[in-house]
């Protein structure tokens, strides 16, 4: 039997976000220029991963571990400056970047790979 592998399954509720952009957001925003107006979010990135799907028993569980790394971009409302992407993974010194004089992205990492307030507090 072939099934298909899960990730994260936690999402946020929409009528939360949607009071949050019409009341929260605007308070905001009006005493600053558009671009001193920031936007970041955090997508996956899926390079060189396994498959989705795989072989087993019939009522056998299948688990799988997280196969993206995550990606941060972002840039100011006029699109004239765009933040350097930042990359979120678990190891401390990846073996990709070993000799690397610089790179086109910044790193950081933590244990589960997961954007944490203090690395959103680094990226700038």
């Amino acid at each position: 039997m072939a099934k298909v592998i899960s990730g994260e399954s936690k999402d946020i509720d929409d009528n939360d976000s949607e009071n949050w952009i019409t009341e929260t957001r605007s308070k905001i925003l009006k005493d600053y220029k558009p671009e001193n107006t920031f936007n970041a979010d955090k997508t996956a990135l899926f390079f060189q991963c396994l498959p989705q799907k795989t072989l087993t028993f019939k009522k056998e569980k299948c688990f799988g571990g997280k196969q993206s790394k995550i990606v941060m971009v972002g840039a100011n409302m006029t699109g004239h400056q765009k933040l350097k992407p930042l990359v979120i993974g678990r190891s401390k010194n990846l073996r990709c970047f070993k000799g690397a004089k610089s790179l086109e992205v910044d790193y950081d990492f933590n244990k589960k790979s997961w954007m944490m307030s203090e690395i959103c507090e680094k990226f700038d």
